[in-house]
């Protein structure tokens, strides 16, 4: 009879093991596994604020930083997508604050897009975006005036305004925050294929990515 008992004690035991062993693992495939860093976990949708940065010589002193434009981007596994560029400032920077709004608004939405090529730091906290900008054309089309008969007057020349982009800097993909900054650089403007002299303009991104 004894050794009955301790089979059964035996038995018993092994039985309570192996339902420890059960839910110690259910617990295990529970518990959520952290996701690897992968090189796609910057395509998303951003927005945020673009500032207009002028070289220091051409600042005005004293003056205060302003807010920054809104700006919005989206980024797939090889591009940077504006829908609307943000070309307000420039616009004005180039013809001057009195014949932009009326250009501004002939321009509407720009639409810009460049390539970028994506690679981790070291530690994987962070994505660095290396650009390949194109440059940024803006096609002005006039309208016609009438004149008082009813005929139509003299016709305004259309305008195009080509903007040569550059990256002073690899651009930064934060995991913490999900921030996205980087620079591009209007170095030089073409109006009708004739140079315009105009300083150095530096377009300063911070985003957040929204999905």
């Amino acid at each position: 009879m004894e050794k009955v008992h301790y089979l059964k004690r035996f038995m018993f035991l092994v039985m309570a093991l192996g339902l420890v062993t059960t839910f110690v693992s259910c617990d295990d495939d529970d518990e959520p596994k952290p996701n690897s860093p992968v090189l796609t976990d910057v395509v998303g949708e951003y927005t945020g604020k673009m500032q207009i940065l002028l070289p220091t010589s051409a600042a005005t002193e004293g003056e205060e930083t302003p807010e920054g434009t809104d700006a919005s981007a989206k980024l797939t596994q090889d591009e940077v997508v504006f829908e609307k560029f943000p070309v307000a400032d420039l616009i004005t920077a180039i013809v001057g604050e009195e014949e932009a709004p009326g250009i501004i608004e002939a321009v509407g939405d720009v639409s810009y897009k460049m390539k970028y090529t994506p690679a981790f730091n070291d530690e994987k906290t962070a994505i660095s975006l290396t650009f390949t900008p194109e440059p940024l054309v803006l096609e002005i089309n006039f309208p016609t005036e009438e004149t008082a008969e009813g005929e139509e007057g003299e016709e305004t020349p259309d305008l195009k305004v080509e903007v040569t982009v550059t990256t002073p800097a690899a651009g930064t993909f934060a995991y913490t925050g999900n921030e996205l900054d980087f620079n591009l650089q209007a170095t030089g403007v073409k109006v009708n294929g004739e140079p315009l002299e105009l300083p150095v303009t530096t377009f300063s991104f911070n985003l957040t990515k929204t999905k």
